[in-house]
């Protein structure tokens, strides 16, 4: 009865001793993960960041490679491919794919688990046999076991999560597709800006040559008693009007320069001249021709079909949990004292194997709530993929649509600006006889800066109409299933039907030299030398 006292007593003690370190640990773990504390890691973070650029600023290190000299579509295109970042970000997928797949692995193979114990007894039971102590165990005890556990059964579980494993891998291939062509429309999109501001900065760089000609014309006519002050001042008034736009268009090509550096992945010091001109080419698609393509190379109309295909399996997966799971089991024991002899204080072994059946009979409706969530996830999955595919319908038809008139306005602007040019042709020759004002003249030039920048826009809208009509067919990069990397890109652009489709390698694949590969083809980094 006093041990008996003495144990209750010493237990609210034993209890205080426990707990008060368990508090204080969790005081600790609380201060850590605060709000406060994450902000003060995230801008610890931020300084970081702001140091290193600033020391690679200081030693004029840039990550990014410099890029000098020209630069054509195909060469930002392959540096692309090398360089920009939600790219080399998405490749990624391909190895969270294999991981999975791996991963998978696992619900077919035999899981080996391995125990050690060790056990202290403050007082071991005894009996009393004829006034004799026999000790009925002892204060040290040490046990090792070794388990084996091999599934066998699943409900179908296994091969609908190895199944699903696969089904991911191929849609983070897809996804990498998708993201390669999205890479090649914003890069081409880029280049076409950078090419429209180039080319309006020149139709405004002529109008100020223009202009200033007919500022010496008028001030020679001056001289002669022909033109007049206002006349002069006119003039001038023009030269510095065409000379501001001019200005403003250099501005624009600068800034148009940047996004493209941006969407290739290079240094924004780069100085580059875009070698590419903005061209016409008529296109003639054909409707049924480009819906074949669509349906058969989209990297989103792959990934909704995936997305279906894996969430069949995690349907199948959920009605699993209606079935037993069937498991063999092997398990061996070293223990000490012997687990066959408790009184023999040395070591012992033994096994056990059999197999064990786990069937819950009833388990509160948890598996008809699983199973109807999934089988409503895949009707979104299947209503997802209709709604995919009529989307790619959708963009065919403006696209097709769009050509036609983009097709209509270039052939107009044509036209309206060999009409410009030759109304100013007339009247600085009529201005030169007497026979036009000055007005007309600064009316025929202003006249045919508009018409040669609205046809620079028209052929812009077309060639961005067909960089439109590229993207909804799918055809901008890799085909479906091609994942491989080829050794060097072609130099001119595959054709569909009459569609020109340019070149687009993949990334990532079975050659890790692809990259590197991709980058020699185009401008050089300053400082580095073709191999």
């Amino acid at each position: 009865m006093k041990r008996l006292a003495g144990d209750a007593a010493r237990t609210p003690m034993r209890r205080q001793a426990l707990v008060a370190p368990a508090l204080g640990c969790l005081l600790v773990v609380a201060g850590c993960i605060s709000q406060a504390g994450i902000h003060r890691e995230v801008a610890a973070s931020r300084a970081a960041a702001y140091a290193a650029w600033q020391r690679r600023q200081a030693n004029e290190k840039e990550t990014e490679p410099l890029l000098k000299g020209d630069l054509t579509l195909e060469d930002a295109l392959k540096l692309a491919m090398a360089y920009n970042k939600p790219l080399r970000a998405a490749i990624q997928e391909k190895e969270i794919g294999r991981g999975r797949i791996v991963e998978s692995y696992s619900e077919a193979l035999p899981k080996i688990s391995a125990v050690g114990a060790y056990t202290r007894l403050d007082e071991v039971s005894s009996l009393d046999v004829g006034g004799r102590s026999i000790s009925l165990g002892f204060i040290n005890n040490y046990s090792v076991g070794l388990e084996v556990r091999q599934p066998v059964f699943r409900g179908g579980a296994i091969s609908a999560a190895m199944r699903a494993a696969r089904v991911f891998a191929a849609l983070g291939d897809e996804v990498v597709r998708g993201q390669v062509q999205q890479t090649i429309y914003q890069v081409a999109r880029a280049y076409f800006d950078a090419l429209l501001a180039q080319h309006l900065y020149t139709v405004f760089e002529d109008a100020v040559r223009s202009a200033e000609v007919h500022l010496k014309d008028v001030q020679r006519k001056r001289e002669g008693g022909v033109a007049s002050e206002f006349d002069i001042l006119r003039a001038r008034v023009d030269v510095s009007n065409f000379r501001a736009e001019m200005i403003q268009q250099r501005n624009r090509v600068h800034l148009a320069k940047t996004r493209l550096f941006k969407a290739v992945g290079v240094s924004q010091q780069s100085n580059v001249e875009l070698r590419d001109k903005l061209t016409h080419e008529v296109v003639t698609p054909d409707r049924q021709e480009a819906v074949r393509l669509a349906y058969m190379n989209r990297p989103d109309l792959y990934q909704a079909e995936l997305a279906v295909r894996l969430q069949q399996e995690a349907l199948r997966i959920a009605r699993s949990r209606y079935w037993p799971n069937v498991d063999l089991s092997f398990t061996q024991q070293w223990a000490r004292p012997d687990p066959h002899f408790t009184t023999a204080d040395h070591w012992g072994d033994q096994w056990v194997a059999g197999a064990v059946l786990d069937w819950p009979l009833f388990d509160g409706l948890s598996r008809e709530g699983r199973v109807i969530q999934e089988r409503a996830a895949l009707e979104q999955r299947q209503i997802e993929l209709v709604d995919a595919q009529e989307q790619a319908l959708l963009e065919i038809q403006q696209a097709i649509l769009s050509l036609h008139d983009a097709e209509e306005f270039v052939q107009s602007q044509h036209l309206n600006l060999e009409r410009a040019t030759e109304g100013l042709r007339l009247a600085a020759v009529g201005y030169r006889e007497g026979i036009n004002t000055e007005v007309e003249v600064t009316d025929a030039r202003a006249a045919l800066t508009r018409a040669r920048g609205l046809y620079y826009q028209a052929v812009y809208d077309h060639t961005m109409v067909r960089l439109e009509l590229q993207r909804a067919m799918g055809v901008l990069g890799p085909k479906a299933g091609d994942y491989k990397v080829p050794t060097e890109s072609p130099t001119r652009p595959a054709r569909v039907g009459q569609f020109a489709v340019p070149p687009a390698p993949l990334p990532g694949g079975d050659n890790p030299n692809a990259g590197k590969q991709a980058a020699d083809a185009g401008p050089r980094p300053e400082g580095e030398k073709k191999p």
